[in-house]
């Protein structure tokens, strides 16, 4: 009897092991939800960083050089066109991963080919520019098609290293080119007053928000990275042997959630810096001191401090 009694305690413990393991399967397909998500996100921020870049991007007015203006203005409204259906498609996006968890193939293509067609958009708008000789205008233009395509492959995907890797390293392609133009439109004075005006009253307002925004989106990773990270050390501590191995391993290494968090992490703090570096451009274009709180040098902080620790500074995963 009391061998029977030892026998069903052993099935009872196993089943509710197993019970266990099923319920932390479906909380690190939760987080996986939630990085996924998260990382859609970011693609769809930088789609807005783009244009916020591109309504920098002004004429030169001063002296303005013989570029043909008809095609710079059918170019910009087929632009805004482009990007008006782009967010569209975003939000559909965002609509099939919260629904079933992916985006279909067919929407895939769809945004696929809509930021390519945005691309392609900016790179005659790029040799419009070359045409008259406004190199730093050009290598703007041709930088903002290459990151809308590399983002846009973040907002199609699961969350990717590779993929916001490409982003990223577009990003500050993006960023150098805008950096660049802004210096030397400043230094030749070559906006008109009405299109510093503009970037006072609608380019520089839009940055702020963006700035907010990211502020929030850095601190909700930041969230989820914690989540992640307790979820398996929770296992590690369980002390049940190799069930509770096989569980941190879907937490954590087993998917690579935690480091795909990371890089996500990474990327979201370089594109807060980049929010940044925007207002320090706009301010410069307008002729403004940058603000607290901004940089002109590509570093700097979110505004007034997030207090979170760097990707790199997070304590590590036990066996990651």
């Amino acid at each position: 009897m009391p061998k029977i009694i030892r026998r069903h305690k052993k099935t009872l413990m196993t089943i509710g092991l197993i019970l266990l393991l099923a319920a932390i399967a479906w909380a690190a397909a939760e987080l996986s939800g939630q990085a996924n998500s998260m990382a859609q996100d970011a693609g769809s921020n930088s789609a807005e960083l783009e244009m916020i870049t591109l309504d920098t991007l002004k004429k030169p007015s001063k002296q303005p050089p013989p570029c043909d203006w008809q095609k710079e203005k059918e170019l910009r409204h087929k632009i805004a066109e482009n990007d008006a259906k782009y967010k569209k498609l975003i939000a559909k996006t965002k609509s099939e991963v919260k629904s079933s968890g992916k985006v279909t193939e067919a929407t895939q293509d769809e945004v696929l080919g809509q930021a390519n067609a945005y691309k392609d958009l900016q790179d005659q708008y790029s040799s419009m520019w070359s045409a008259c000789n406004c190199k730093t205008r050009s290598k703007l233009a041709a930088s903002l098609g290459k990151t809308r395509v590399k983002s846009a492959a973040v907002v199609v995907s699961e969350i990717d290293q590779g993929k916001l890797d490409e982003m990223n390293a577009a990003q500050e392609e993006m960023k150098v080119a805008r950096r660049e133009y802004a210096k030397k439109a400043a230094a030749n004075d070559e906006l008109s007053e009405a299109d510093k005006k503009d970037i006072q009253a609608n380019v520089i307002p839009q940055i702020s928000n963006m700035m907010t925004a990211m502020m929030k989106f850095v601190q909700e990773i930041a969230g989820l990275m914690n989540e992640v990270q307790q979820s398996a050390q929770k296992m590690s501590s369980g002390g049940a042997g190799g069930l509770f191995n096989a569980a941190k391993s879907m937490v954590s290494t087993g998917t690579g959630l935690f480091k795909k968090v990371q890089t996500l992490s990474t990327v979201a703090n370089n594109m807060s810096k980049n929010v940044e570096d925007t207002m320090a451009d706009a301010q410069t274009l307008t002729g403004a001191t940058p603000s607290a709180g901004t940089s002109s040098s590509g570093g700097g902080g979110l505004p007034g401090g997030t207090g979170l620790p760097s990707p790199s500074g997070m304590p590590k995963l036990p066996g990651s």
